[in-house]
């Protein structure tokens, strides 16, 4: 038993403690619920792809797959997938939804209204769940957002749009206001592309336009509204989703490859592939007064018969006495609360391709053997579910996973871990294998107080059952050389003999490297072109009101805090003052160098016990755009500024510090030859 499950145990054991006793009143008001049938079939689903039209035919055509090609084999039937020479347009309109999310302190639905992006395509069971959004290299993709976010009156008819008025720009507002930013994809900043620093009102209509690049990496990435001052409440209620780019490019001995070639069985088919978007809709019900519903006064918060849960508002429902764990929700799967993950079979490997769309709430995904004679899982409350994971979730054998991309770029290995690591805007790309049939946990972990955004140790949670079928085959197979055996049939089936199929093959049986399939070069210390970037998060509690900062100063939207000259290539030195944020940066990526605690002792290395942090193991030298800064940490990691000039920002992932204050502006320009950036009009400006 390694560090990381024996904390888990400990932790466990210590919060089925706690909540024996902080539990027992809203245990007691439960009184054992009922399940409520409906509420009790909770099945797991990929989020349905959203449905693109091709542009450059009259009429508009929806998409349809081209001849059958590996890229067929490699996408699947179903996916959305148009010739790369076609220019497609996703239209999404931005609605109130009504639907239902399933509550386990009540084993029933709660009615939900919740902000939503809408698309061709719904799910009846989960109308307020995202459609995801798919793409490849090369293409010219268009989405049209219209935005139907309007207030509502007495009488429940809608009112006429109207400017939102707000005194201070760090304060919470516009709750109605919006646009798009597609986290993580390596396009412009600027116009129509990946602009957050815009305003899509009530009534207003606007096309995006992303020229995605044909040198893109193919990865999991995602979208969420960006709009300063309303993002954490619009992200909360569930406006979030993911956005997948794949292709079939065979390295070579310039260039690199996708990974997608190499998950792929026998028949050249991919292997499953699964998406899990983690949510964390934080709804409230409230009285008559405007207060939250709770159980007799104490957490957590309860929906009534007949009221419908909602995100109102940030003084109440994100304040410092409303977090999650006060909250009593609950992180939810692709819409569904604790769902039943079916058609899994022993000895498969599938793709679960991890998406952290929540706010605040860390997640460590972890999956656990169920042991025999556990009762019903769907049919455990709320309140009981402690006791029932302690027993029955068997946390000393975890089920290997191989964590092949972070934030949709192919690592340079395939890492086996028993829990992958996900605060809020990381994604993880894993490869999963279940070696026998039966039941399994897969598990929120619990977490230190240090590794979660809140400040707050987080105790274990149940996410998902998964119902494993039988394989008489299985039985008995070294999964890894399983794992390894597979992709290197792969690379011989897809990449030509006589190029670099032998190297990648050497990669494969030497660790499982993937050193052909990473996107970018590793930077080396005598590339940098640039004196290193300098930032500091931190929250001045002492400020009235509090103030959250970077660089000691809240956002202003008229000031440039970093100009940057393209084609440098620069070290960023991260740390945090006061608790732990997660720094994410918009356009180019960048590479981590080194971990060390406040003492100056590397964090990251599993044989210096005295030191090692596993909320950091196996980060080093991987390429990633959402990063954890633990407070007293320092971080250096290091980035290019290629391609693409314009405003854009950086921020605290942690999206309610974003929205009051925790972000600067960041302009990439033109080199003027001297040094600076090049301006049309006056002189350049300098900062070297």
């Amino acid at each position: 038993m390694n560090r990381r499950h024996a904390y888990v145990l400990g932790v466990a054991a210590i919060a089925l403690l706690v909540a024996a006793s902080a539990q027992a009143a809203e245990k007691k008001a439960a009184a054992s619920p009922k399940p409520d049938p409906a509420a009790v079939d909770r099945s797991f689903a990929n989020p349905l792809a959203a449905r693109p039209e091709v542009e450059n035919q009259n009429p508009p055509r929806l998409s349809v797959m081209a001849q059958p090609t590996l890229v067929e084999n490699v996408l699947q039937a179903g996916d959305s997938y148009v010739d790369p020479r076609d220019t497609i347009r996703y239209r999404f309109s931005i609605e109130f939804t009504d639907g239902q999310i399933y509550n386990p302190w009540t084993l029933s639905n709660d009615k939900v209204r919740l902000r939503s992006y809408r698309g061709s395509q719904i799910d009846p069971n989960t109308p307020f769940l995202a459609p995801t959004i798919t793409m490849r290299p090369g293409q010219t993709v268009g989405i049209s957002l219209k935005n139907n976010l309007y207030d509502v009156g007495p009488d429940g008819k809608r009112l006429p749009p109207g400017p939102c008025k707000h005194d201070e720009v760090n304060v919470p507002h516009c709750f109605n206001e919006t646009n798009l930013h597609s986290h993580g994809l390596w396009v412009s900043p600027t116009g129509n592309s990946d602009n957050v620093l815009i305003s899509i009102n009530p009534g207003v209509t606007f096309d995006y336009e992303y020229n995605v690049p044909a040198d893109h990496p193919a990865g999991t990435f995602w979208y969420h509204p960006h709009k300063h001052g309303s993002t954490a409440l619009q992200v909360s209620s569930g406006m979030d989703g993911a956005l997948i780019i794949k292709d079939d490019r065979v390295p070579t001995a310039t260039t690199p490859g996708d990974l997608d070639i190499l998950l792929t069985d026998e028949a050249n088919r991919a292997i499953a592939d699964k998406v899990l978007l983690f949510q964390q809709v934080q709804y409230a019900c409230f009285d008559d007064t405007g207060q939250i519903e709770t159980n007799g006064g104490k957490q957590p918060w309860v929906c009534k018969p007949g009221q419908v849960g909602e995100i109102r508002n940030y003084s109440q429902q994100f304040s410092p006495q409303s977090t999650w764990q006060n909250s009593g929700r609950f992180t939810s799967i692709n819409g569904v609360v604790q769902p039943a993950i079916t058609g899994l079979k022993a000895g498969r490997f599938e793709r679960w391709r991890l998406v952290h769309g929540g706010v605040r709430e860390a997640v460590f995904f972890t999956i656990y053997p169920q042991r025999a004679g556990a009762p019903d899982f769907r049919k455990v409350p709320a309140a009981d579910q402690a006791a029932w994971m302690n027993k029955y979730c068997d946390a000393t054998k975890p089920v290997p996973l191989w964590e092949v991309a972070l934030d949709g770029l192919t690592r340079s290995d395939a890492r086996k871990a028993g829990i992958s690591h996900l605060e809020p805007g990381y994604r993880a790309d894993l490869v999963v294998n279940f070696p026998a049939a039966g039941a399994y946990c897969v598990v929120d972990a619990a977490s230190s107080a240090s590794g979660s955004p809140t400040q707050q140790a987080e105790n274990a949670r149940i996410l998902a059952i998964a119902q494993v079928e039988d394989d008489p085959s299985a039985k008995g197979v070294d999964t890894e050389a399983a794992l390894k055996a597979m992709m290197v049939a792969a690379a011989k089936r897809n990449i030509p003999a006589g190029t670099v199929q032998d190297q990648v093959v050497a990669d494969l049986n030497n660790g499982l490297k993937l050193s052909k399939f990473v996107w970018h070069k590793t930077i080396d210390q005598t590339e940098l072109t640039a004196p290193p970037q300098e930032l500091v998060f931190n929250i001045d509690v002492n400020a009235k009101p509090t103030k959250f900062e970077v660089n000691g100063q809240p956002y202003d939207p008229s000031r440039i805090d970093r100009p940057l000259i393209l084609g440098d290539v620069q070290e960023w030195h991260l740390t945090s003052a006061f608790v732990g944020h997660p720094f994410h940066i918009h356009v180019n990526p960048f590479q981590i160098v080194s971990v060390k605690n406040k003492a100056g002792f590397d964090v990251t290395n599993p044989n210096d016990k005295a030191n090692y942090d596993p909320d950091y193991d196996g980060v080093i030298g991987q390429w990633k755009d959402t990063l954890f800064v633990k407070q007293d940490y320092h971080i250096v990691t290091r980035t290019r500024y290629e391609r693409y000039i314009g405003e854009f920002v950086l921020h605290c992932h942690i999206l309610d510090h974003e929205d009051q204050g925790m972000m600067q502006n960041v302009l990439i320009g033109v080199p003027d030859g001297y040094g600076g950036i090049a301006t049309a009009h006056g002189p350049a400006e300098h900062h070297h």
